[in-house]
């Protein structure tokens, strides 16, 4: 037993030394390329708010709330050329992972490049590369990959600058994530070579062909480290209903496939089949939220208020959808002017979530996971509002509670080599303005001349 632990702590200290030598050579070009991206980013626009409503197709929209998949929703869309359905569908949605947001974002992009509209492109790309940077629980090569496709895209727009800040960040994850195979940086580095001869770039093509020397140089093989223990976060995973509330719900179902139905034969939706919708949809809001209210009434909890409290946001969110038309036609018109108050609720139920998960973690009987678990949430809040699920969120607050959980982290002895820093966006002075978010390392956290 005492043999297996030493032969543990010989690889992990021959990874660690293996990860600093060829970290070393990047360090150089890293803090140039920073420097380099302080006038490459582009302004931050809410998601959901740009969702072009007035050009989504009603008959695929629908579907969700029949009761089909958000993510066959989407595919639907895509596959028939219609985008703007597919990109709404997107927006409003909490039912894909973070991969599959990713991937369709990706996709859609690329379809808008297609179709001569670099504008929307640009608006996927910005959200897919939001999600690998900020998502908590992607992996290492997950993210790389990502961020590989979104550098591609860039370049598709003729966005060199920002197609290599793209790469700078698979470089990163490439020579420096303790979390990858081999195998994996190579490609991932042979990639990048190609990729950056492509934009001219010769000084990090020759970088990433030098660190790919070093792989190959390795005397022996480095197997990734296990990522260290963080808290298992609840994401709204625990149902929240009631037996009237389970009638309801597949009510709404049946009346909205009714809709569909009907719309599927082309014309106007029938006035009788959208008001049975509004109907339902009314009945559903009236039970959902006397539930939730009683069930956050009842525990003090936070594991279960934040179950409840996931499940209050996804019906808020179907709210928001159904008063933005993000269904592509008018279903209940008085939530239509009711859109600023159904923000406010969705902003003081993140609000409430956050204070939860803060308690959820400081309560965790293992006080080592107290920073890991910080620096998830704040992630996950953050991601969430930069997706524009989380209204007017207080950007620079959480941007700075981010900060201060990772130098938490840093000042424990923490073994990962990067984390998620952010800067204000140039032109901006710190402390106002759009944010923007990157991978850091952890000897050079923090030093970015626009930190908020």
């Amino acid at each position: 037993m005492r043999s297996s632990q030493r032969r543990l702590v010989w690889i992990l200290l021959a990874v660690a030394v293996f990860l600093l030598v060829v970290g070393a050579a990047s360090a150089v070009i890293y803090l140039i390329t920073r420097q380099q991206q302080q006038s490459t980013t582009t302004t931050w626009l809410d998601p959901i708010t740009a969702a072009l409503t007035d050009q989504v197709a009603p008959d695929l929209a629908l579907w969700p709330l029949a009761g089909a998949a958000e993510l066959d929703a989407v595919d639907a869309a895509i596959d028939v050329g219609d985008l703007e359905t597919a990109y709404s569908t997107l927006a409003y949605s909490l039912e894909m992972s973070d991969a599959q947001r990713i991937g369709r974002l990706i996709l859609l992009a690329g379809k808008f490049v297609e179709a001569e509209n670099p504008e929307r492109a640009a608006l996927a790309y910005q959200q897919a590369y939001d999600t690998a940077v900020l998502s908590p629980r992607l992996t290492d090569p997950s993210r790389a990959e990502a961020l590989l496709a979104v550098g591609k895209g860039w370049v598709a727009l003729e966005e060199e600058a920002l197609a290599e800040e793209a790469y700078d960040q698979v470089h990163l994850l490439a020579v420096q994530s303790p979390y990858l195979q081999m195998a994996n940086r190579r490609d991932l580095l042979a990639a990048l070579e190609t990729a950056y001869q492509e934009l001219g770039r010769t000084e990090q093509a020759q970088a990433s062909r030098d660190q790919i020397g070093l792989l190959d140089q390795a005397t022996s093989a480095h197997p990734p480290v296990a990522p260290g223990e963080v808290p298992d976060l609840p994401l709204g995973e625990v149902a929240v209903s009631s037996a009237e509330v389970g009638t309801l719900e597949e009510a709404r179902r049946q009346a909205a496939y009714a809709l569909v139905q009907s719309l599927a034969d082309g014309g106007e939706a029938p006035a009788d089949l959208v008001n049975g919708l509004a109907q339902a949809l009314r009945a559903e809001e009236a039970a959902k939220v006397a539930l939730y209210q009683q069930e956050l009434d009842a525990t003090t909890q936070p594991g279960r208020r934040i179950a409840v409290t996931w499940q209050s946001i996804r019906w808020l969110l179907l709210k928001y959808k159904v008063a933005a038309r993000g269904f592509g036609l008018s279903l209940v018109p008085e939530w239509e002017a009711q859109v600023p108050g159904i923000q406010s609720e969705l902003s003081k139920a993140y609000e409430g979530l956050f204070f939860d998960y803060e308690d959820l973690v400081t309560a965790l009987p293992d006080a080592s996971l107290l920073a890991p678990g910080s620096y998830e949430v704040r992630r996950q809040v953050l991601l969430d509002g930069r997706l524009g699920r989380y209204p007017n969120y207080p950007a620079e607050q959480l941007a700075g509670k981010l900060q201060d959980a990772v130098t938490a982290l840093i000042a424990a002895g923490s073994a990962s080599p990067i984390y998620v820093d952010v800067e204000a966006e140039p032109g901006a002075s710190p402390g106002e303005g759009p944010l923007h978010f990157f991978f850091s390392p952890a000897d050079q956290y923090g030093q970015s001349s626009q930190s908020p």
